[in-house]
């Protein structure tokens, strides 16, 4: 396969609201539905889209949410042989995703009958061999040193990619020292500006870089959200692409479909880096005009939405 991601998998359920949560307010639900996602199934997805062959080691329940799990993973053409079942009174792992009108979220993910971390012992981490590129998010966590450290010694591209705050990756049983160390095993780190500025104690973005080099020799992709983006390549020249200017409908899975598509262009068919940057950007954009975190485009689809926003 070309892509091999240990990572989470989820159903969400977006409830579209008039304005997002806020303190001691109400909010109104106008509608709801329920979708797939978890972050790292959504990359894996928009991969399949553009062609990739992908596989998954990742850990659901028992129950009929983990069924449909396994239908859409067979509908997306995604490897499932590394999805372990996990036996007892556990649910399929879930979130909640407030959207309001602009395409603003706010997520809330599900701790009631929380399945507990995957194991070594339960990961099929044999598959690593078969893949050209190991895509991480750090679900799980501890398992993800040994999985970057397996792939590297394999001779394996890693893509670490993580969004979200510094204090909900460290709720997984790491610590700072962890998120550090396991870059050594790295080729591509693509983290949200959040978490780093968290880490680094900068909201700099060139002194995060810098903090981040102290650590890593690879590519960094620094995410800015509606800003874009910052990378660096490994001789430290400085790329910025801003994201492309739409009306979201929803933000979630913009990220997602952003590194997938990014492994794709990049790793898989060798494009240029700032020719890749673009083109995962524009995906991204694609992602968020429609709701739900695998809304992201098929080749042809982008096509049509590149050559409309080059006019």
């Amino acid at each position: 396969m070309n892509i091999l991601g240990i990572c989470s998998i989820a159903v969400d359920t977006i409830a579209h609201v008039d304005h997002l949560p806020i303190r001691d307010s109400f909010c109104t639900v106008t509608k709801s539905e329920r979708m797939q996602g978890g972050s790292g199934t959504n990359v894996l997805v928009q991969a399949a889209k553009l062609g990739a062959a992908t596989g998954i080691v990742t850990q659901i329940a028992k129950d009929a949410d983990s069924d449909w799990i396994m239908d859409n993973l067979h509908r997306c053409g995604i490897d499932s042989r590394g999805v372990y079942r996990k036996d007892g009174q556990y649910e399929a792992p879930s979130c909640l995703i407030y959207v309001d009108p602009h395409g603003e979220k706010m997520l809330v993910v599900s701790a009631e009958k929380r399945l507990p971390a995957l194991t070594e012992g339960q990961a099929d981490l044999s598959l690593i061999e078969e893949a050209d590129i190991v895509y991480l998010d750090l679900n799980p966590a501890p398992m993800s040193m040994t999985a970057a450290r397996e792939a590297y010694k394999a001779g394996k591209k890693v893509v670490l990619n993580y969004q979200e705050d510094l204090d909900s990756i460290l709720s997984r049983g790491v610590d700072r020292t962890f998120l550090t160390e396991i870059l050594q095993y790295v080729t591509v780190f693509a983290p949200c500006q959040e978490a780093i500025k968290a880490l680094s104690g900068s909201g700099n973005v060139d002194d995060q870089a810098a903090y981040i080099r102290q650590y890593f020799h690879g590519l960094i992709i620094l995410t800015l959200g509606s800003d874009g983006l910052v990378a660096w390549d490994q001789d430290d020249k400085k790329i910025i692409v801003p994201a492309l200017s739409i009306d979201a409908s929803d933000t979630t899975g913009a990220g997602d479909s952003f590194i997938g598509s990014f492994m794709v262009a990049y790793l898989i068919h060798q494009q240029p880096l700032l020719e890749s940057l673009q083109y995962s950007t524009a995906c991204a954009a694609y992602t968020c005009m429609d709701f739900g975190a695998q809304a992201s485009p098929t080749a042809e689809q982008l096509h049509g939405f590149m050559e409309k926003h080059r006019q």
